[in-house]
């Protein structure tokens, strides 16, 4: 009898939607698993940010953000343009603002969406 190469299923369209994307989530998670990568993240949602404003407003020395910022690049959460000699950072479409948002609405509860802060 021949083995089956199809994918085992599940039972729960849910779980099998997970499956799929599970890697990628974990990936998103990694990335935001560092407080300095959420403060960086928290200031690109309410808009964009060149690195000079960055490195006061995160309290980063310019070597950790530029390294935080690097892995954030690298996972295609922000966007990069260069003007002159500076670069300015955008958070990127995707699952990361509803992350988020969800964190702040957990952990900061100041009852103002993220969305709705001035400059988002």
């Amino acid at each position: 009898m021949p083995k089956s190469t199809a994918r085992p299923t599940s039972p729960d369209p849910l779980a099998a939607d997970m499956a799929v994307h599970a890697g990628e989530a974990a990936g998103l998670l990694k990335a935001l698993a560092h407080p300095a990568r959420l403060l960086v993240l928290c200031q690109l949602v309410e808009g964009e940010r060149s690195v000079g404003e960055l490195q006061p407003a995160t309290g980063l020395s310019p070597s950790a953000l530029s390294q935080h910022l690097a892995v954030l690049r690298e996972m295609a959460l922000v966007h990069t343009r260069r003007e002159g000699q500076s670069i300015h950072y955008s958070l990127a479409d995707g699952p990361a603002l509803g992350v988020l948002e969800a964190l702040h609405a957990a952990y900061c509860g100041d009852g103002v969406p993220l969305a709705g802060r001035t400059g988002a």
